[in-house]
């Protein structure tokens, strides 16, 4: 058993346990997308991510395996010293907006029950994702405008 007073310790045990969780019941497919982009995140120093799938991998990763990855990112995050509340964070499902579909975030309970908040977040994440679509464009037309062929339609997830 976990010593209970290392924090560190206890958010170890409780991420393993939900990965074990997450092996027992979820097709094994989808587990091994799941654990080699936590994996890449992880060694990569966390934060924002911006994943390229193929076919076979856009199938695979779900919205249900999308706010799994949430659910460990916040399980990770809980095991940085002064971070240990945010493995109580959840996912909450943040609707979609002009330009962000099927948003959905990891968030603390208090902010879950609040709607100003959540859709306070869901705008945000809506601007940030019209600006990349118009960074896209910007780069697209200077690509074009060197010479170079733009590199087609992003199908990042």
């Amino acid at each position: 058993m976990a010593d209970q007073d290392d924090p560190q310790e206890v958010a170890r045990l409780r991420y393993r346990l939900y990965e074990e969780a997450l092996r027992a019941r979820m097709p094994r497919a989808q587990f091994d997308l799941l654990m080699e982009i936590i994996r890449l995140w992880a060694a990569n120093g966390g934060g924002t991510a911006r994943l390229s799938l193929d076919g076979e991998e856009k199938e695979l990763f779900t919205p249900e395996v999308q706010q799994e990855l949430l659910n460990l990112m916040g399980l990770l995050g809980a095991m940085q010293p002064g971070h240990e509340g945010r493995a109580d964070h959840v996912v909450a499902q943040l609707g979609d907006g002009e330009h962000a579909k099927g948003a959905m975030s990891l968030v603390p309970p208090d902010v879950a029950a609040d709607p100003d908040r959540l859709r306070a977040l869901r705008d945000r994440i809506d601007a940030q994702q019209h600006q990349r679509l118009l960074d896209q464009h910007e780069v697209e037309g200077i690509a074009r405008a060197s010479g170079m062929p733009p590199a087609g339609p992003a199908d990042d997830t």
